[in-house]
């Protein structure tokens, strides 16, 4: 190939970059006046959820590193305290999800990151939700739990109440998989539980060549699942990756791993540095996002009917 048939090559290709770059700073120009997360020390977000103690107030915890507690935030970034989880340990706190137990508020934590694929079980917390003013997250229950098949990577875990379970989806594998547990009615069984492999999903979109093209180190990782919440009526699951949020709708009676199974709805995003948190408002009309990183963006999206 000669240097002329090269150029336009390399014209082409400088043309389509310049076109993202530019759409990627016409989305974040539409943002200018974002909420900014006010806590210091929330410095690598992994995990948020709105608390069903009090719809104003969201709640957070950091990734892995971190320590045993809990953010409380205002739904315009506000600090508002942490708390600590005595009786917990945080060796890699992914999500956080609010759900109802035994006709409480409670929040589930899940210690469920395994970058290596190493951890023989994984862990999930439940703590009661202490709303605005109380003053201690007290622990419920703990649950030891490890995968059908393997150890697996996951950061999206959320709580299906009217199935009464928890619902796990993978990381880094190809296609993703979806994991259930039950959720304990009362005290967790003696012993390691065993999430139960629903099906894989393939419908997980995965970065396009553009995408390689416009960011070249980060596109590798814009198909992974960071975040995963429900929407209040049970109807919707949506999942953050690092690059948009996507939402599937199920009918009445349909399963989550059949819902999957179709294209999802891909709701874009301003580019986040490292996205890793999301958490649907109590009227469902909305969601939160936000990432890791002092003062991250705590961004607010609305959601179609």
């Amino acid at each position: 190939m000669t240097p002329a048939d090269v150029r336009p090559g390399r014209a082409l290709s400088r043309l389509l970059l310049g076109v993202v770059l530019l759409l990627n700073s016409c989305v974040l120009l539409s943002q200018p006046d974002a909420t900014r997360l006010a806590a210091p020390r929330l410095d690598e977000l992994s995990g948020l959820t709105v608390s069903k103690a009090d719809p104003t107030v969201l709640w957070g915890h950091n990734d892995s590193g971190g320590k045993a507690e809990l953010f409380r935030i205002g739904v315009a970034g506000e600090d508002l305290g942490r708390l600590a989880v005595a009786g917990a340990r945080a060796y890699d706190w992914e999500d956080i999800s609010a759900f109802t137990w035994r006709g409480q508020p409670a929040l589930l934590i899940a210690d469920v990151g395994d970058n290596r694929g190493d951890r023989p079980s994984v862990t999930l917390y439940a703590v009661r939700d202490p709303g605005r003013s109380g003053k201690k997250a007290t622990l419920l229950w703990q649950l030891d739990f490890r995968y059908d098949g393997g150890p697996r990577d996951c950061e999206a875990v959320a709580v299906d109440e009217a199935d009464h379970s928890v619902l796990l989806l993978t990381k880094r594998e190809q296609p993703k998989r979806l994991y259930r547990l039950p959720l304990p009615r009362n005290r967790p069984p003696v012993g390691v539980a065993i999430a139960e492999w629903l099906g894989d999903v393939a419908s997980v979109p995965q970065p396009t060549p553009l995408d390689h093209l416009a960011n070249p180190v980060q596109a590798a990782y814009f198909g992974q699942p960071t975040a995963m919440d429900l929407s209040p009526d049970g109807r919707s699951l949506l999942v953050l990756t690092y690059k948009n949020a996507l939402r599937w709708r199920r009918s009445a009676g349909q399963p989550w791993i059949a819902a999957l199974a179709a294209a999802p709805e891909v709701i874009s995003l301003p580019f986040l540095r490292q996205a890793e948190a999301l958490a649907v408002t109590a009227d469902g009309q909305s969601m939160f996002i936000s990432s890791e990183g002092v003062g991250a963006p705590l961004l607010r999206v609305p959601l179609a009917p």
